[in-house]
């Protein structure tokens, strides 16, 4: 992983002074809105955000998944079985004009049986993709909404920006209403696009392109949509100190999309989101502002005024009774005479949704129940998104269970009284754990794994890791794994890296693993683990420092599971992205600092650790490479050199990914380390980490980002002579059968072992360094295709004497295999 999520969400703060970092909506049969209200992500979550979006299509209910993680982001469409339960029925996620493993916008609007769910391609080409249901409740992929233009297949500009708008493709909403779709892309002055139904074609084509008065950068523009007729609404909930909302209409004459209003805040609280949420529906507007009143929050009603020609305020909906942090306004959907208002910060963020009822006057809206879920925890923010139909309704908490997320599901039965306790929906439970006995690769396949070559040993989920169900941890799954054989015993053990510590795992018996306990560390993460002089050092984000913990205390532990201690902690660093260890001379190198300490530019932080229980600063290396800063080292391999380069021979020479250039280090003085050499490649996107051979004569190397950006079209590795260290040289590059994302890779003998997210483990036979092939795999990831995107298998340890080779694999767990031949 090129940037954990902590520091990632930090720094896309600094890029934009707005607040807003998810997205969610709200929806009626007729008329979808949609919002974006300031959700926490989980530290490490790279998948989420279940429930963000929902919608209701006849008796059938819609909750989105937008991330990539346990199979692609799709809108997952679930229908009654014949007991009466909810099942998926199909998963909208295949889109033949978008990229490989690309994601969605938490955003979708449903009108009759057209279903537009948002695009989240980093060119911003798409707006939308339109599906549409037949009488037999099947849907097809009819088209995708063009936004902007494509690529003119120039080599773009490669930077911070670009990397951001990568990893954070600039979200889209959406809303329609019959022949009509509203599309906005939120970005710094954002930006809407209305599109018609072609009578003739049954295409969609583009209509007009709003314009606005009083623009301000960053203003949310586009966070909430609405469409009814000739009149939209579009939201701002950054604009000013307080908020506004946009109204544009339709001359039926000219055809053509006026601004016709600006509705400011009623209330002028600094940064109470008037805008968050909005819905229209032919001459009365309902806009949310969940932060108004210490975030208690309220609903406006405006109708518009002939005689006066302006929005004019109505009603102001509320519940009955409102609490500091209920942000109640956040979404709402409404359907005829009644309306779902959700409240995601009720009680400690459980969250809530509110019915409410229009009078026999038409013209206020009352407060009837309060529907809830049993089994709700802080954060799970249930109201973030809401939709209802005629008889049922469905509520997404997309904070529950560690930010995966959930939905809720209400329903009305024949008597016309809507249940307001509901029930959970979430994502498929995990893969079941595989012990006891191997399972051989056989035809291709080892159990619902695909393989070449690789038996399957042992499989722990998460949470046979020590996760408890619901927990952030489980949510931010696994990252690294390293090994430890005690000298003493030669019991072998795993070190898996996790929110909140590392989980070791006695791994002697690889068919039948044991989960021996938690490495705990208190705020913190165990994201890159190495081990030196049998001890476990670590690095993680937050304020994990270095923890340095005893592996030797392992042969007096009984009584599995067990919580343990680190021995002592290194605080010259407060957070990292990675670690090496030069195990020859006991020197680590934290790199990739932020957040406290002295973080050395982010390069390489130098630490004596020969005396593995007090470890002293050493001394820095700031390069002048880098893409997320510069001077920013991603990972690195420090050696005592005894290679071909006799100009070097003895000394301490690092291998620094340095995200825009490999960059080679003399440290043998720390106080005085010198460069020696810089390289790059053609098709360069993040230089993210690699090894030596054992020679030491060359460097095996991946590229984080060169697949996602399309600069590889399939799983790409490159091969330097590095005989004369002050002149690198690119000499062969291996692709892959798939188009997965390449990560760490490690090399034992004349074997290479990758982790490739998506497609799992990689073997290549490097006996010739300058022409490797592949002799097997392993995919960790039985869902399907294997697309670039960060998840999956992370780290391939093939250290061990017994040839037990272990891999980390996020959201799934720790896959113990053996390659044929071992």
């Amino acid at each position: 992983m090129l940037i954990s999520a902590p520091v990632w969400f930090n720094m896309l703060g600094r890029l934009h002074r707005n607040r807003m970092t998810r997205m969610t909506m709200t929806s009626r049969p007729f008329l979808l809105t949609v919002l974006l209200p300031a959700i926490v992500f989980s530290p490490l979550t790279a998948q989420g955000g279940y429930g963000s979006a929902v919608g209701v299509v006849g008796d059938d209910i819609i909750v989105l998944k937008p991330t990539y993680g346990q199979g692609p982001g799709a809108a997952l469409v679930y229908g009654r079985d014949i007991d009466g339960g909810w099942q998926v029925m199909d998963q909208l996620g295949a889109f033949a004009r978008t990229s490989n493993g690309e994601g969605l916008s938490p955003s979708i609007a449903v009108s009759g049986d057209m279903l537009f769910v948002a695009a989240a391609d980093a060119d911003v080409r798409w707006g939308a993709h339109v599906f549409q249901q037949n009488a037999l409740r099947a849907w097809s992929n009819l088209e995708s909404l063009e936004l902007g233009t494509a690529p003119d297949g120039g080599e773009p500009e490669w930077n911070y920006e670009a990397l951001t708008g990568v990893l954070q493709p600039p979200l889209r909403t959406v809303a329609s209403d019959g022949d009509r779709v509203l599309v906005a892309s939120i970005g710094e002055f954002g930006g809407a696009v209305v599109y018609e139904r072609s009578f003739d074609s049954g295409s969609w084509i583009e209509r007009a392109r709003f314009e606005r008065s009083e623009p301000e950068p960053y203003d949310g523009f586009g966070v909430s949509l609405g469409i009814s007729g000739d009149v939209a609404i579009v939201g701002a909930p950054q604009h000013g100190r307080s908020g506004a909302a946009y109204v544009f209409s339709r001359d039926r004459l000219s055809g053509e999309w006026r601004e016709a209003a600006l509705i400011a805040a009623p209330s002028p609280f600094p940064n109470s989101e008037f805008g968050t949420a909005v819905a229209i529906d032919g001459e009365v507007v309902l806009i949310g502002h969940p932060g108004t009143s210490e975030s208690r929050g309220i609903v406006v009603e405006f109708t518009w005024d002939d005689a006066r020609e302006t929005w004019m305020e109505q009603d102001r909906i509320a519940p009955r009774m409102r609490e500091v942090g209920d942000r109640f306004g956040s979404s709402f959907a409404f359907r005829e005479n009644e309306m779902l208002v959700g409240a995601p910060g009720t009680d400690e963020g459980r969250g809530g949704i509110h019915r409410f009822v229009r009078n026999r006057r038409g013209d206020v809206w009352q407060a009837v129940e309060i529907f809830s879920v049993q089994g709700g925890e802080p954060g799970f923010a249930l109201g973030s998104s809401v939709a209802i139909g005629p008889d049922v309704a469905v509520a997404g908490a997309p904070g529950a269970d560690g930010g995966m997320g959930r939905a809720a599901i209400f329903s009305r039965p024949a008597n016309g009284r809507w249940g307001v306790e509901g029930e959970w929906l979430s994502l498929s439970s995990e893969l079941p754990m595989i012990t006891g006995g191997e399972v051989l690769c056989t035809d291709g396949q080892a159990g619902q794994f695909e393989c070449s070559e690789v038996d399957l040993l042992a499989f722990l989920p998460l949470t046979e890791l020590g996760m408890a169900a619901g927990s952030r941890a489980l949510a931010g799954g696994v990252t690294d794994v390293w090994g430890w054989t005690d000298p003493e015993t030669g019991r072998e053990y795993a070190l898996v890296g996790r929110i909140g510590g590392a989980s070791m795992v006695d791994v002697t018996d690889p068919s039948r693993p044991v989960y021996v306990g938690l490495l705990a560390v208190e705020d913190g993460t165990a994201q890159d683990i190495k081990v030196y002089a049998d001890h476990a050092f670590f690095i993680g984000a937050d304020s994990t420092g270095m923890p340095v913990f005893d592996l030797r205390r392992l042969r007096g532990v009984s009584g599995f599971p067990v919580t343990l201690t680190a021995d002592a902690r290194y605080d010259g660093i407060a957070s990292a992205h990675n670690l090496a260890i030069d195990t020859q001379s006991g020197f680590a190198f934290p790199v990739g600092a932020s957040g406290g300490g002295d973080t050395c530019g982010g390069g390489l932080h130098m630490v004596d650790i020969r005396n593995p229980t007090t470890p002293t600063f050493a001394g820095c290396y700031t390069d002048t490479e880098g893409l997320v800063w510069a001077g920013r080292t991603h990972d690195a391999q420090c050696v005592e050199y005894t290679g071909p380069d006799d100009d070097f021979q003895g000394r301490q020479i690092c291998f620094a990914s340095n995200e825009t250039a490999l960059r080679i280090v003399d440290v043998t003085d720390k106080d005085d380390p010198v460069p020696i050499a810089a390289a790059t490649y053609p098709g360069m996107a993040y230089i993210h980490q690699g090894w030596l051979t054992e020679d030491q004569r060359y460097y095996y190397m991946n590229d984080e980002l060169d697949e996602l950006t399309g600069l590889a079209q399939r799983t790409r590795t490159l091969v330097w002579d590095v005989a004369e260290l002050d002149d690198p040289v690119l000499v062969a590059e291996h692709f892959g059968s798939t188009t997965a994302t390449d990560h760490n890779l490690y090399i034992k003998g004349d074997r290479m072992y990758q982790a490739n997210y998506q497609a799992g483990l990689g073997i290549l036979d490097i006996s010739n360094p300058e022409s490797p092939e592949e002799i097997g795999f392993f995919d960790t990831t039985p869902y399907g295709e294997n697309p670039s995107t960060l998840a999956g298998a992370w780290t391939a340890y093939p250290f061990f004497e017994s040839g037990t080779l272990i891999v980390s694999s996020t959201q799934e767990g720790l896959f113990l295999l053996r390659p044929a031949g071992c």
